[in-house]
């Protein structure tokens, strides 16, 4: 009998695989998602795509990677609006980026953020920037990586571990606001450079431009790199810095780190170890001139 209930067991196991498989199939996989509010939501996706030239190759370069876009009242229509026009239901569990745009400083996303989670199964890990507007990084054609999603994703990666910009989590967003907390995100802009980050011929692409504020739901404050890089420091999230300062009336720059921001009354109390760009020691002289830059930084950005 024992053997008689695994073996059902077993089949069913095997037939629900088969199952699960077959749906995928049919699902349309999203990369990258930019939801933008004027009013409505608007969302543009990232998605792959077998039709491209490149065959079951996913290469951004070779068309294997399509936008979709879908409009609607609420987010769950707006990204019902997107699987009418593709003809598959869309899947949000691989979903590599989430990017919000424009109209969420007067409007909460706080909505949109639990539709995403609970109705479209995002990953909790699921990292979110913001930008002026959202929709334009779907349209850029990113020459690195096998997605077009990758290479803003890789920016936000790299200046994190740099310790100069905050990579926030959808769990982070969706803890902070249970918990009445701001959360920090790192901003993306256009910016041409002619590098040929892009295939677009003007060179149009996207940078890392600072950071916002996100509370209950709501976009505010605008930090350049230099504010967002203080404010990692302040909030416990770095604790180094690429630093300029002054000495001798000459403009230099060093490494701060070990770096530990207390707040003393309206105050902050600074400490931290200072080298040079190489690695080497910071003579004392410059030390003292490196700490007074940084407390100035710290206290401006406060």
């Amino acid at each position: 009998m024992k053997k008689l209930v695994l073996i059902i067991a077993c089949i069913m196991m095997l037939t629900g695989c088969e199952a699960d498989m077959t749906e995928l199939g049919n699902r349309a996989i999203i990369q990258a998602a930019a939801i933008d509010f004027n009013g409505k939501y608007q969302v543009s996706a990232l998605l792959f795509s077998g039709g491209g030239s490149g065959g079951d190759t996913i290469d951004a370069s070779q068309e294997n990677v399509i936008k979709v876009s879908g409009e609607g009242e609420t987010l769950s229509e707006a990204i019902d609006n997107i699987s009418l026009i593709d003809g598959k239901k869309l899947y949000m569990a691989e979903t590599k980026l989430l990017i919000l745009g424009g109209g969420f400083e007067k409007v909460s996303a706080a909505d949109a953020l639990e539709t995403l989670y609970f109705d479209m199964r995002c990953s909790l890990n699921m990292p979110v920037c913001c930008a002026e507007s959202a929709e334009f990084l779907t349209d850029l054609q990113f020459t690195e990586g096998i997605t077009s999603a990758e290479k803003p994703l890789a920016l936000i990666e790299n200046a994190h571990r740099m310790g100069v910009s905050p990579k926030t989590t959808l769990l982070d967003l969706l803890a902070d606001s249970a918990g009445g907390r701001a959360s920090l995100l790192p901003r993306l802009a256009p910016v041409r450079n002619g590098r040929g980050m892009t295939s677009s011929e003007d060179g149009k692409t996207a940078v890392l431009n600072g950071s916002r504020y996100m509370k209950s739901g709501m976009l505010s404050g605008y930090y350049n790199g230099e504010e967002t890089a203080a404010l990692m420091l302040m909030t416990g999230k770095s604790d180094k810095i690429m630093l300029s300062y002054l000495h001798n009336d000459t403009e230099q720059t060093c490494e701060a780190y070990s770096v530990r921001v207390v707040p003393e009354g309206k105050n902050w109390r600074v400490s931290a170890k200072f080298r040079t760009r190489n690695g080497g020691s910071l003579p004392e002289s410059e030390q003292r001139s490196a700490l007074s830059a940084l407390t100035e930084l710290i206290s401006k950005t406060a």
